[in-house]
Order: structure tokens, then sequence, then C-alpha cells
């Protein structure tokens, strides 16, 4: 590696943990460690909830698919973008409303402990795999980069976001947020397209056009059910992900909720676009891949100037930073919130104080045994690729229709918010035993098996389905014991 861009990612660690320790500073009392203070103004808020929003799917994973299939690669950021644009109006402001801190209490307000204990098992399992497979992609870019083992690379960049986030809490990364930013924008959106263009090995838009294959223009490439899936998989999980939600809970007001995740979902179809386009680059340049997985790595060294490919390099590791953070902190704070649920520990920590205004040294405790799992199951990888596709499934397909129906009705019902829970996972579940079964192909046809197993778009929608029904029956049934929902109540809407 050029020693240029060496130092822009040393100097981009160095700026990192110094943010994460400013933030530190600010973090003296839980509300502070947990969301932020719920203080962000427009500004820190759209930077932080943007950050998040383009994580190492979009920006490795789409230059991938870029190179792969082309364009069609957008339908990851761009199904992302569409999420957030659709949390920001339908969801975003009534969730600023209700000064909660984790999923789990809303739903629990909503539709009572058994609900509340199935959506915190999920979100566990889902924040703490997605904050492992982060670490993995960082670990990846800095072994391909440094000639570094995997476990060295997964060790020191887990480390790192592991360090600033257990000391500093939202607050640390926020401003880190901040910073990674920064380099995502300047690296993928604002220089990196031009210089490409630039390039000799590409010779502009025209050369891009005439190099690569005719389908890689075809931005239904994917297929029907391509597309669906990267929609089922990202739209539903944002709407009721405790990252997302957590984030939101720092904006100051409602308007900056709802602006900020607009905004970020803007951004996000911009940011996707642009990393698909150095795949697509890259292809164009006749440049052979062992790994579709290299494309981003690769085209940043080959078209940008030392220095600037550095940047570019850092970018992507800011993009796996900004998500890891977030669900480190997300998942360690259900399981605070989940634990003192308990009886018997509440009583059993009956001295501790877990007011707002308390010190957050529970909280410091658990982010740094959440960031310490994430990196054992990082260094000892088996099957957590089939976990997060198994709690992606069940998170979007059981819990969504629930918690969506709390923010579009004025009113919910508790026995319907429960059967709806329970029915969707039993479908979910049965699906996917016949999946690990190898029973599917003899049910729906070799041909729709793959869409119908792990990691396809059906089980996900066949899981609302039946939430959604089952919801409204019961709901019809039994309407006289409907109550406000607590996203009513708190924004005034009666």
């Amino acid at each position: 590696m050029r020693w240029l861009d060496a130092a822009a990612l040393v100097a981009y660690f160095v700026i990192v943990i110094a943010a994460g320790v400013i933030g530190a500073r600010r973090a003296n009392s839980r509300d502070d460690y947990i969301v932020a203070g719920r203080k962000l103004n427009f500004p820190m808020f759209f930077a932080c909830i943007a950050a998040m929003a383009v994580g190492g799917a979009v920006t490795v994973g789409g230059a991938a698919r870029g190179y792969e299939v082309g364009i069609s690669g957008w339908w990851i950021g761009g199904s992302l973008g569409l999420g957030f644009i659709l949390l920001g109006m339908v969801v975003s402001s009534k969730l600023n409303a209700l000064r909660a801190v984790s999923i789990t209490d809303v739903v629990y307000q909503n539709y009572g402990m058994a609900a509340r204990i199935m959506s915190a098992i999920l979100t566990i399992i889902y924040t703490l795999a997605l904050s492992t497979v982060q670490i993995i992609a960082m670990g990846a870019i800095m072994s391909g980069l440094l000639g570094w083992s995997m476990f060295v690379s997964c060790l020191v960049s887990g480390s790192v976001v592991a360090f600033y986030t257990v000391i500093g809490g939202m607050w640390s990364v926020t401003l880190t947020d901040i910073v990674q930013f920064i380099v995502k924008t300047l690296g993928v959106i604002i220089i990196a397209p031009p210089l490409i263009l630039l390039n000799s090995h590409v010779g502009g838009f025209s050369g891009i056009w005439s190099s690569v294959p005719s389908s890689h223009w075809d931005i239904g490439a994917l297929g029907f059910n391509g597309s669906l899936y990267w929609i089922l998989l990202y739209v539903p999980g944002l709407f009721i992900g405790q990252d997302i939600w957590q984030r939101i809970f720092t904006a100051k007001n409602k308007k900056i909720a709802r602006s900020g995740t607009i905004g970020a979902g803007i951004y996000s179809l911009i940011y996707g676009f642009c990393a698909v386009f150095i795949g697509l680059a890259v292809k164009a340049s006749h440049t052979q891949l062992d790994d579709p997985q290299q494309a981003f790595a690769v085209g940043v060294l080959k078209f940008l100037p030392d220095g600037i490919s550095g940047l570019l390099l850092a970018a992507a590791l800011a993009a796996s930073m900004s998500v890891a953070s977030g669900t480190i902190l997300a998942c360690s704070t259900i399981v605070h919130e989940e634990l003192l649920a308990i009886p018997a520990i509440r009583e059993r920590f009956a001295l501790v104080d877990n007011s707002e205004t308390s010190k957050p040294t529970l909280d410091r405790f658990l982010a740094l045994a959440v960031g310490a799992v994430a990196l054992i199951l990082s260094i000892s990888i088996g099957d957590i690729f089939i976990a997060l596709d198994l709690s992606y499934t069940f998170l979007s397909g059981c819990v969504f229709v629930p918690v969506i129906a709390i923010f579009v009705n004025r009113k919910v019902n508790h026995k319907a918010g429960l059967i709806s829970l329970f029915s969707s996972a039993l479908v979910v579940t049965v699906i996917t035993i016949l999946g690990f079964t190898g029973a599917l192909p003899a049910i729906v046809g070799q041909e729709w098996a793959k869409d119908w197993g792990i990691g396809g778009p059906y089980p996900i929608l066949a899981g609302m389905i039946v939430g959604a029904l089952s919801y409204i029956i019961v709901y019809l049934l039994d309407c006289k014991n409907a109550v406000l929902s607590t996203a009513t109540e708190a924004t005034g809407r009666i």
C-alpha cells in the first residue's frame, strides 16, 4: 500500500479516536450516554443519521454489485434511501415525541410484557449480528490493504469502534459519525466520480457506456424478486430498528427528526449510485476480479492518486464503523432495559439509580460486553451471516406490523398486537424449518425454493401478510378494548 494512503488511514483513526474522547466528556448522565441528551440540532442530527444510513453493505456491497450486474446494484442503497424517506414522513416526528429510549419500551406500553420479551430477543440478535458483520467488513478492508491477517484486522478495527462507543456512548457516536459523514461525502460523492471519469482507463461516460455489457444498464436486472428482497430486507427493518430509533431520539425536536431523516434518505439514494458507479468503472476498465467484493478497493487504488485513495478507503471503513458503533450501543441499551425489567434483577440492583440523570456506569459495562462478544464472533466467524438473515427475517416479518400500527392508527389493541406477533412468528418459523430440512423444493418447486428460503423475500412477506391479517381480524372482533396508542397520546392528535 502506498505510504500516503497508509498515512491517510492512520490520520483517520487518530481523528476518530480523538472525537470519541471529546464526546466522552459530554456523557455525564444516562440521557447523555444513550440519546446524546436529546440535544442535536439539524446539521448534527442529519450528519449522524446519514452516516449510519450508508454502511459497508452500500459502500463495498454496492460497488461489488455495480461490477457484477451494473446499475441494478443501486437497489441496495436505493432501498435504504426509500426506507428512510418513508420513515421520516410516517414515523420519525411521532417517534421523537415519545421520549422513549428503546423499541421494547414502546412495544411494552402498547402490547404488554409478552410482546416486549419477544421483540427484545429479536432486536438483541439482530443488533449483535449486524455489529459482528460490520467488524468483519472492516477487518476485510484492512486485511486486503495492509496485508494483515483477518484476526489482527478485526481486532484492531473492532477495538477502535468498541473503545469510543464504550467511553462516550451516543455523544461519541455522534461526533465520530460527523467525521465519518464528512469523509464519506468527500470521498465517495464529491471526489471519486469526477476523478474516475477523468482517468484514462475509463474514458469518461462514453468509455463506461461502451465497455460494459448492455445488461449493466438495466435497473431491473436483479428481477422482481431480487429487487423485492432488498426492499423487504431494509424498509421494514428501518421502521423497527433500535439503532435507527435511538438516533431519532437524539433530535432536539420533531421537526428536526422528520427533516433530518428524510434528508438522510435522499443522501442514501445519491450515495448508493456513487458506490455502484465505482464498480461500473472497474468493469469498464476490463479489470478481472476473482472476488467482486474487491471492486471498491481495487477501483479506489486503480483510479485515484495517492492520498485521495487513502481517503476513499477511510470512507469504506467509516461506513462500517458508523453502523457498528450504533448497533453496539443499541444492543447494550436493549439489554439494560430488559435486565432491569425483570423484577428479581431490579430488586437485586435496587440501589442503582436508573434515572436519566444517573451516571451511565452500567451502560458502559454492557456496551463493553456487547462489543467484546461482537469482536469474538467476528474473529471466530461461523454462521453469522445466516444469523443475520434470520434476524432480519424475523424482525421485519414479525415485529413490523404491530409496531407500525402504533404510528399509523389512533388506537391499538393489546390482543391484536400480541396475536399478530406470534402468528407471524409461527409462519416464519415453519418456513425456516422447511428451509433447513430441505423440504422447500418439494413444496414450492426448485425454481421458487431460493426465494422462499433464508435470504429470500417471501418468508418476510408471508410473515407480514399473516401478521397484518391477524391484527386486523382481532382488532375488529375486539374493537371495544382498543385504546389510544402512545404515539397518539404523545403527539396530542386525539
